[in-house]
């Protein structure tokens, strides 16, 4: 802190201070005359002369009180201001960025501590400004808005955690120019690769301060990794990228979903490249995990997970008594079709997914199947009326105008009560869908040769449909990002979802399934665990870091402000003008030497 002059030019004025002095020296003279009766007030002043000297600058009050005044008024022309170390701008608006490359390692701390640190700094040179917090998310997120309580922000700031998705940075800075208007505003940007080349049209009244942290490179990344089918055999494919400046020798270990060892390969790769690495004859297994050992500073590009899903079409079995429509129809939606001309015997296993018409209970085939009922069963046959409703949140029904569909007569069993009704009429199902004895199924309750809709254009969508959702490989979700929701449409016998980590705590868990599942933000392997009315279910999803956050390359820090007396922690010298403080002081002196001078001509 110190004190400055806007103008001092205006000192220059101080030579007015030596034309009063002057002006003094020449006032009107007086001769010296002995009057006797004057005496009295001679030997007074030699008593006087005799005093203190400062009591003798009593008699010349006058001068000095305009010597005074004059004096403020000139300080207050030169514009006198303090200077104080702090924030500029009125509105401070911090943005961070807590994606996943932010936890890479920069000595004891992560990048993120370190962004939270410096906005613990920033805050405390705060003086009397209004502070926003925003969180770079895919949708920026405020955690508060123009508080004056350092308290407050420090608490939100503290409460920060890394939510691994890639930072929505641009919408986050979009957001900042919002609030901030036409304002005297400062964004205070804390990530590890904002480039000064974006583009950003900023308001003559915003600074804005780019605070990247971390400097160092240097990191082995899993790029890719998957596996397929090959003539019998498991194959797969890893790509492994070297970001640092020398050349880096890893291990890759490859591990099936009981944690067992499958295979190790040792290679080397050289620097800012990419290595391609080639995996032969692995074991069977639903699911893959590869590991890098090599890297220490950012290690959530290290582990993948790849699922081997379904390589081919599967085989439809389609039995006899099939509408005709309906086998076209399927030979249109899988190229792997086979047309049974009799019932399969006893003892035969056909794997794959059976169209069944006029088949007995007790002969269906075991695996996923799509069942047209035909009263064969003793099923209850019912007249229909009323309109026809569709479920247009199941995929079965998408792009499928069920409501367009005539259909009057339709079989009726109470042994499928507990599948879930994908369209009905007057509250008579029409479709079901769900699983019986331990295997999909689709059921069509109404004869297609008593209806139109093997006309309507969506009946082949319908079986395309059909095919895809019976040879899903039911215990793998597949893969998602962090933070993204999942569309969650579980069987109605389900009573509970809970979503488990690795150590098999919960880390979600729902009763209500009306709105979709919030995943988990931390990558990994997670379990789904629905809890039915006599058994538990178990799926598999994998949480996987965005691309972009398989780099921790950096970004010099940098700064748009229009005031010179910024540096680059977004810090600067802010001035206070006190002019205002001379003035007052001047028209104080004055006052009291116009009631000096009213004394001495009243004496």
């Amino acid at each position: 802190m110190g004190m400055g002059f806007t103008a001092p030019i205006y000192f220059l004025f101080s030579a007015f201070l030596l034309l009063v002095i002057l002006m003094y020296f020449f006032r009107k003279q007086y001769e010296k005359k002995a009057i006797p009766s004057v005496l009295l007030w001679q030997e007074w002043m030699n008593e006087f002369e005799a005093q203190a000297w400062w009591k003798k600058l009593q008699h010349h009050l006058l001068l000095y009180l305009q010597l005074l005044a004059l004096l403020f008024l000139i300080f207050t022309l030169t514009q006198p201001f303090f200077q104080k170390e702090g924030i500029e701008g009125d509105h401070l608006i911090f943005i961070v960025d807590s994606s996943a490359s932010m936890t890479a390692k920069e000595g004891d701390n992560s990048r993120l501590e370190l962004a939270k640190e410096k906005m613990v700094q920033l805050i405390d040179k705060v003086d009397n400004q209004e502070m926003t917090l925003i969180v770079a998310k895919e949708t920026p997120e405020i955690l508060t808005e123009r508080s004056l309580s350092k308290k407050e922000v420090l608490q939100h700031v503290d409460k920060l955690e890394a939510s691994y998705a890639s930072p929505n940075v641009i919408d986050s800075i979009n957001m900042a120019k919002s609030l901030l208007g036409e304002e005297n505003g400062n964004i205070q940007l804390l990530s590890d690769n904002f480039t000064k080349e974006a583009s950003l049209e900023l308001h003559q009244n915003t600074a804005f301060y780019a605070h990247n942290m971390g400097t160092s490179h240097e990191n082995l990344a899993v790029e890719t990794f998957g596996v397929a089918m090959r003539e019998d055999t498991v194959v797969g494919v890893v790509t492994v990228k070297n970001e640092g400046n020398h050349s880096k020798e890893f291990t890759l270990s490859i591990f099936n979903d009981q944690e067992e060892t499958l295979k190790q390969v040792s290679e080397k790769v050289e620097a800012n490249k990419v290595k391609t690495i080639y995996l032969e004859k692995l074991p069977l297994a639903a699911l893959y995990r590869v590991e890098l050992k090599g890297d220490k500073q950012y290690l959530l590009d290290n582990e993948q997970y790849a699922f081997l899903g379904q390589q081919q079409d599967p085989t439809v079995y389609v039995h006899k008594d099939i509408h005709p429509f309906a086998r076209k129809a399927v030979e249109i939606a899988s190229t792997n079709v086979i047309h049974l001309t009799s019932h399969p015997s006893e003892g035969k296993k056909f794997d794959g997914v059976h169209l069944i018409k006029g088949l007995p209970k007790s002969d269906w085939p075991s695996g996923p199947k799509l069942v047209f009922l035909s009263g064969v069963d003793g099923e209850k046959e019912v007249d229909l009326s009323g309109e026809i409703t569709a479920n247009r949140s199941i995929p079965l029904m998408q792009s499928v105008a069920m409501e367009e569909v005539y259909v009057e007569k339709t079989f009726s069993s109470e042994e499928f009560s507990s599948l879930d009704v994908v369209a009905g009429r007057g509250g008579i199902p029409l479709i079901l869908s769900g699983t019986y004895q331990g295997d999909p199924i689709i059921i069509v309750t109404f004869e297609l040769g008593s209806s139109d809709w093997p006309l309507h254009p969506g009946f082949p969508l319908f079986m395309f449909h059909s095919i895809q959702e019976l040879t899903q490989n039911r215990g793998m979700l597949g893969y998602f990002y962090p933070g993204q929701t999942m569309d969650y449409f579980p069987a109605s016998d389900v009573r509970k979802a809970e979503i488990l980590n690795k150590d098999n705590k919960v880390v979600f868990t729902s009763e209500t399934f009306e709105q979709p599942i919030e995943l988990p933000l931390t990558p990994g392997l997670y379990t789904l665990r629905e809890t039915k009315d006599e058994s538990e279910e178990f799926k598999t999803l994998y949480i996987m870091l965005e691309d972009e956050e398989k780099s921790i390359q950096t970004e010099e820090s940098f700064t748009i402000s229009a005031n010179p007396a910024t540096d680059q922690d977004g810090e600067s010298t802010s001035s206070k003008d006190i002019s205002y403080l001379f003035i007052i002081l001047a028209l104080v002196v004055l006052l009291v030497e116009w009631e000096v001078y009213r004394r001495g001509i009243s004496n």
